[in-house]
């Protein structure tokens, strides 16, 4: 027989022998544990369940009829009386308009075309030729205030920012941008290559480090 299988059956007999012991150990120490965890447990009191006090319902008493007030009187107002009594001393020329037509007058001008509506997309996008880089404000550098101030700008056809206003608003920051975004120039934008009238949105970061 191989020195293998006989190292193998003698742990294998060794196991049979010490196990009757290693059962009477494990008996004897779940009956320690069993008798520990019952002088330590504390004993249980039950109280006597004690009834709530009754809350008793107060009835309120429901008239049997109601009063309905009588209605409310309509105030009968007074008309004023506004015609005008006629004056002697006008005449039917001031009184009557002129209805006659002058046919060698000029006609009248026609009114002042309004200006288009900016618009929102376009062929070609406008580009800032003149950039004024705004002022870092001296209180929101020492608060060590940064960010990114969103504002939108109204450029007409010639280039011109005609009007600013903020979308995204940074505390002390907002007036620094629009006073700097004011003073730019742009190459206008074009609509099938015609020079139109747009509304764009730009980013003004400010930081304290560049």
């Amino acid at each position: 027989m191989s020195p293998y299988l006989l190292m193998h059956m003698t742990e294998e007999q060794r196991l049979k022998d010490a196990y009757p012991k290693m059962l009477r150990n494990g008996l004897l120490i779940a009956l320690a544990i069993h008798v520990i965890a019952f002088l330590v447990t504390p004993e249980l009191k039950i109280k006597p369940y004690q009834l709530r006090e009754k809350q008793v319902a107060e009835a309120l008493a429901i008239p049997d009829q109601f009063e309905i007030p009588p209605p409310p009187v309509e105030e009968v107002k007074e008309q004023i009386v506004t015609e005008i009594a006629p004056s002697d001393d006008a005449t039917a020329e001031e009184t009557i308009a002129s209805t006659e037509l002058d046919v060698e007058a000029p006609p009248e001008a026609p009114p002042a075309p309004t200006r288009t509506e900016f618009f929102m997309s376009y062929d070609e996008p406008p580009v800032v030729v003149v950039q004024v880089k705004p002022t870092y404000p001296s209180m929101a550098r020492d608060a060590e205030i940064e960010g990114v101030v969103m504002v939108q700008l109204d450029i007409d056809e010639f280039g011109n920012v005609v009007n600013a206003r903020v979308l995204a608003s940074v505390p002390m920051l907002d007036q620094a941008a629009l006073d700097a975004v004011r003073q730019w120039k742009f190459k206008p934008a074009k609509q099938r290559d015609v020079p139109v009238p747009v509304r764009v949105a730009y980013p003004i970061r400010f930081s304290l480090t560049g």
